[in-house]
């Protein structure tokens, strides 16, 4: 009764936390959780009708989306089996209860589209070398690789059985599976976890001898056996980096190694390490480029041995040494766990942004849609309490969307929310469509510089609804944006504003200087005595002129937009070097007026009242 208090006490104190951090939480933050379909631990219900099974992922993705989360590691191989429709490999047991047996649908399919309707991510998760998760060989259908190629197995005296990593065929036949899902499925990442070579277990020490034969038909050119599995692991690594980015370059790749790279690394750490034990060398792939994200198992508490802090600061130098993410991977259940340890770890993570720690993942679906150590619930309330849009890869190519269009926003005051409508632009064909709907109390220019805890919404349909509670007062500013499949995000729509207070603007705003106010300075010649802060002063009946000073080279845009917060005319886009620069922005042919000019250049906005005579 009284662990249950406390717990009681616990969410009681983040609830009350929500609205002191909502303008801290992300804007972008990956959120995933990993969905286990390896001895059902999640999904499916072995032998279910396939109607069964399709309502029971429907309503874990709710969970997951009602949460908050917009990632789902959703694993298709087990153990060189298939919750796809395969060529190389028999339907999994865990569908049906026999390897082999067709479910009566495609599970990868039908993931995808559900994923994607609720605005989620869907990576497809599979493990690459293991065969089996038993050591009974009676399980396997005849086209299981265990029985077509008995000659690429290694067997190990604990009854496991992987694919021999040593071997060119081995690898060449990973890349080709890789191949196949990413040709043929619009998944939007490929997911391996840790299982390389065996971990230790029990009295079972791990790979011995099993593969000498192997090192010495293929292992010249290597000082010894360990440097060779090490290499064979990261071989892998680059043809599926290869097969996935030559096929869609969009796709991201991504591990979730063991927690500790080696023993002593960062100094205080110790335990069993990847790099000797399954030899597993996550800093080569990161080194090489091989992965876009690393989510390293951090399944420890803050202190101790096995330090979360230590080992997140270490893991996130490493992360943005390489230029690529960090997206821990955090354990809900664990002895010693409390229900603050896992949203106290995310914002140890949050705090180290800068160093490319940009999200977290959940073990395990089940934890989640159970509410295991009230984690649904603290997300919700605090933790993940907005919506958020993944991040953006800023090595990834492609074109951002167009901007949505006609946004409106009404309120329905019997039920205390506000309505937020809008149309997509023509422009944008992609099937995955999400979008970011913004409710700030800046005037907002581009999503990239709107306040963190802005986001009112993620979704994936032209429509949203929003508890009046959540929005900011007296004045908000409602705007829209297009995530594209690289979570390229458009620039904003029109800006709808709500109440009759003025903006509260991004630098401080100065008056308006008219033509008048220049003096006996000639109509059209550009002032010499602009100050030097760095917001427009001056206006013309023909020009705005406004003085910026650059550190360094940077691309600089001016937009006019009226003063109900309608976007009128791009004015500007261009680079400047660095320096001090006088700019000069034509009226063309805007009728007089008041407008407002929203200037940004590097990480700086500025919005100024301009009057054109």
């Amino acid at each position: 009764m009284l662990k249950h208090f406390c717990h009681l006490l616990a969410l009681a104190f983040l609830l009350s936390f929500q609205t002191v951090s909502a303008q801290e939480l992300p804007n972008r933050e990956f959120r995933g959780v990993w969905v286990a379909t390896v001895a059902n631990l999640d999904w499916p219900k072995q032998g279910a009708s396939p109607e069964s099974q399709k309502a029971a992922l429907r309503q874990m993705f709710d969970k997951i989306k009602e949460a908050n989360l917009n990632v789902v590691f959703f694993q298709i191989r087990t153990e060189c089996d298939a919750f796809y429709r395969s060529s190389y490999e028999p339907w999994s047991r865990f569908l049906t209860g026999t390897q082999g047996k067709d479910p009566g649908y495609d599970p990868l399919a039908f993931a995808i589209e559900e994923a994607h309707a609720r605005g989620l991510e869907l990576h497809a998760w599979m493990n690459p070398y293991r065969v089996g998760t038993v050591s009974n060989p009676a399980v396997y259908n005849a086209q299981h690789v265990s029985k077509s190629k008995p000659e690429w197995l290694l067997s190990f005296s604990n009854g496991k059985k992987i694919l021999n990593p040593g071997l060119p065929e081995v690898r060449q036949y990973i890349a080709n599976i890789i191949w196949e899902v990413t040709q043929n499925y619009a998944i939007d990442g490929i997911h391996f976890d840790d299982y390389f070579y065996p971990y230790p277990e029990g009295t079972f020490t791990g790979i011995g001898q099993e593969d000498a034969q192997t090192f010495q038909q293929h292992g010249a050119g290597f000082a010894n056996i360990k440097d060779w599995r090490r290499n064979n692991v990261n071989e892998t690594m680059r043809l599926v980096h290869t097969q996935i980015k030559n096929l869609k370059p969009q796709v991201r790749f991504g591990v979730s190694p063991f927690g500790i790279w080696k023993n002593g690394q960062p100094a205080g750490i110790s335990g069993m390490d990847a790099y000797n034990a399954i030899y597993a060398d996550a800093l080569h792939w990161l080194d090489n480029k091989y992965v876009d994200y690393l989510t390293p198992q951090l399944y420890w508490a803050i202190g101790g041995r096995q330090d979360y802090r230590k080992l997140l600061y270490w893991w996130s130098d490493k992360a943005a040494a390489a230029a690529r993410h960090l997206y821990p991977g955090h354990i809900v259940v664990q002895n010693g766990f409390t229900s603050e340890e896992v949203p106290h770890q995310i914002e140890i993570s949050r705090s180290n942004q800068e160093k490319n720690a940009l999200g977290s993942v959940l073990f395990r679906a089940a934890n989640l849609v159970n509410n295991h150590n009230f984690i649904a619930t603290s997300l919700q309330a605090a933790t993940f309490r907005l919506p958020a849009a993944p991040p953006v890869m800023p090595w990834m190519s492609g074109k951002a969307p167009a901007a949505p269009l006609d946004v409106t926003v009404t309120l329905n005051e019997a039920t205390g929310t506000y309505q937020v409508r809008w149309t997509r632009n023509p422009e944008n064909t992609q099937a995955f469509k999400r979008y970011l709907v913004y409710a700030t109390t800046t005037m907002p220019a581009t999503g990239a510089l709107i306040p963190d805890g802005s986001v009112r919404a993620f979704t994936s349909a032209e429509t949203a609804t929003i508890a009046a509670a959540d929005v900011p007062s007296p004045t908000s500013f409602w705007a829209v944006s297009e995530i594209n499949h690289a979570n390229q995000e458009s620039e904003l729509s029109n800006v709808v504003v709500l109440g009759n207070a003025l903006p509260v603007l991004a630098q401080q705003e100065k008056p308006i200087l008219t033509v008048e106010q220049l003096g006996n300075q000639s109509r059209g010649e550009i002032p010499t005595n602009l100050p030097s802060t760095e917001a427009p002063t001056s206006a013309t009946s023909g020009n705005v002129y406004v003085a910026i000073n650059l550190t360094k080279k940077s691309g600089v845009k001016a937009d006019l937009y009226t003063m109900d917060r309608k976007k009128k005319t791009r004015v500007l886009k261009e680079k400047y070097k660095a320096g001090s620069h006088t700019l000069t922005i034509q009226r063309g042919k805007l009728a007089p007026g008041t407008y407002m000019l929203v200037l940004e250049y590097g990480d700086k906005r500025s919005v100024q009242k301009v009057e054109f005579k």
